[in-house]
């Protein structure tokens, strides 16, 4: 079977996404990739696939631009008549909406990931945000299934498009341990001392991530025994402070990344919308407490008092925090908790054959979801 996977916003959570669906199917299905690219780093190359995917640079870009618009699904429909794919799976709001203008009769079997649909966005204006809602309606009749990653992209997938599925975000616990294993004994543990707590996150920086958020945070904690490190990079916005506690990498790559986040104490999340973010579920199984926004994404993986808390302001955050420098056993416990979690619904092992599942009977979940 020959799976090809469009996606324009080829970097940090989709392309990691994607990544990891093509590990789960190889050997199943032959995967090739139509991607298009938005120069956000070293996380914006294809590294870590498996071999055997082929990629094939896409003009989409991620502004609506008529001619761009056009010029890019001509490309997709002569890559289709070549390649002749069994499927098509779009991953992303653009991608999503420009495979469905190309083929509106479903003339190929569609699949749809919106890995956080566009009209959540908090950047953009309410009314820009019910234009990108109405598109997602509109297309929603194109015949195709969403396969939404989490429950509250379910529960919105099944408002904009007749046939919907969940299938969560997974995880390889392999990958994961190898980042603990080599990183617990890191040097910002062993040089820090047992008085240091280390908060960490994962992400570009742009709006969605909420920098200024994570920034405040850290800022209250000058001076103190606290810590923070953003793993990733971006522009940071000239009316934002840089606290002298926090460090801000740049783009790493997927392992270093893990290594980082290994040697953190405490993942905080400071995101306005979300998806399901493949980083806290990272963090979760990096064994780290979670402290997050309220984002509906986040709310599902975040029980208050088991594995973390949501916030829903900087005194929040710093409340949180101060209770785990007060009470040092607090993060290794919550970490437990979120280890688990993982471990019972959000592994490679029980979410690819479902993917599998999909992709092999994909007439059956296109009529009844």
């Amino acid at each position: 079977m020959i799976i090809l996977h469009v996606v324009e916003s080829f970097s940090t959570g989709t392309l990691q996404a994607l990544r990891g669906l093509c590990w789960a199917t190889e050997g199943a299905v032959t995967c090739h990739i139509l991607h298009g690219s938005r120069n956000e780093g070293a996380c914006a190359r294809p590294e870590g696939f498996p071999r055997t995917v082929s990629f094939l640079p896409w003009p989409a870009v991620r502004e609506i631009a008529p001619r761009s618009d056009y010029q890019a699904i001509r490309v997709l429909q002569e890559t289709v008549a070549r390649l002749r794919p069994d499927r098509i799976h779009a991953h992303s709001s653009k991608a999503g909406a420009l495979v469905r203008l190309a083929f509106p009769k479903g003339q190929v079997p569609l699949l749809y990931s919106p890995h956080g649909y566009s009209f959540l966005r908090r950047d953009v204006s309410s009314m820009a945000r019910f234009f990108y809602w109405s598109i997602e309606r509109l297309l929603g009749y194109v015949p195709h299934v969403t396969v939404a990653c989490g429950i509250a992209e379910y529960a919105r997938a099944c408002l904009v498009s007749r046939r919907a599925v969940y299938i969560p975000n997974m995880m390889d616990l392999t990958v994961l341990d190898t980042a603990l294993l080599s990183s617990r004994r890191s040097s910002h543990r062993s040089s820090g001392g047992s008085g240091e707590l280390w908060v960490g996150t994962a992400g570009g920086i742009r709006p969605q991530k909420n920098f200024p958020l994570f920034c405040a945070v850290a800022k209250a904690f000058e001076g103190s025994h606290v810590r923070f490190v953003w793993v990733g990079g971006g522009e940071i916005p000239t009316s934002v402070s840089v606290p002298n506690n926090l460090e801000v990498t740049g783009w790493l790559d997927h392992a270093s990344t893990l290594s980082r986040l290994a040697a953190c104490d405490v993942y905080m999340q400071t995101s306005l919308w979300e998806g399901l973010s493949l980083a806290v579920l990272e963090g979760m199984a990096l064994g780290l407490p979670i402290l997050a926004t309220p984002a509906p994404g986040n709310a599902e993986l975040v029980i208050d008092g088991h594995n973390g808390y949501l916030c829903q302001s900087v005194e929040d955050f710093v409340a949180r925090l101060a209770a785990f420098v007060e009470t040092p056993s607090l993060p290794a416990q919550f970490g437990a908790a979120s280890r688990r979690m993982i471990e019972q619904g959000f592994t490679i092992q029980q979410v690819a054959p479902r993917w599998l599942s999909l992709y092999r009977d994909y007439a059956r979940y296109s009529h009844h979801g």
